[in-house]
């Protein structure tokens, strides 16, 4: 339990802004609402299986997610009730279920173009509208990503 606490306390401890997120494998950055934002504090990328996850956040519980299902090299996989069943775009703004918007084989569209992909990292662009809970969309627009697995 203590070497879990101790985990947990490093990886989320902030150092001086260099740019690059603490305890981070890449970097998520977007536009949304006319605003920029950066995943400051953690990015992590996952493949497994025939399944890209690469997820960022900041503080604030702010977080941006991209779900790949079968991408197996650069090209542009669209994401809405016309692409692969089980790609997502994801942008939360806060911990209540209403905060996050999301862009999924049912609603929403969206798409996401990989520049490269190999063994060891991915890196790319995306843009969706996603929608709330409340069915309220926000527009996510010049989202890139780059991130080692």
């Amino acid at each position: 339990m203590i070497v879990i606490s101790g985990l947990v306390i490093s990886s989320c401890k902030k150092t001086e802004d260099s740019g690059s997120p603490v305890g981070s494998n890449g970097s998520i950055s977007l536009k949304v609402d006319g605003n920029t934002w950066n995943a400051s504090l953690s990015v992590q990328a996952v493949n497994s299986g025939g399944v890209i996850n690469v997820t960022g956040s900041d503080s604030n519980a702010k977080q941006a997610g991209i779900t790949l299902i079968g991408a197996n090299g650069p090209g542009t996989y669209k994401v809405g009730p016309n692409g692969i069943q089980g790609n997502m775009l994801r942008w939360t703004e806060g911990l209540a279920s209403e905060q996050t918007y999301q862009a999924t084989f049912i609603i929403g569209s969206g798409t996401i173009v990989v520049d490269k992909l190999n063994d060891s990292e991915i890196s790319g662009s995306f843009e969706f509208e996603g929608y709330n809970t409340a069915q309220t969309s926000k527009t996510i627009t010049e989202g890139t990503f780059n991130a080692k697995f």
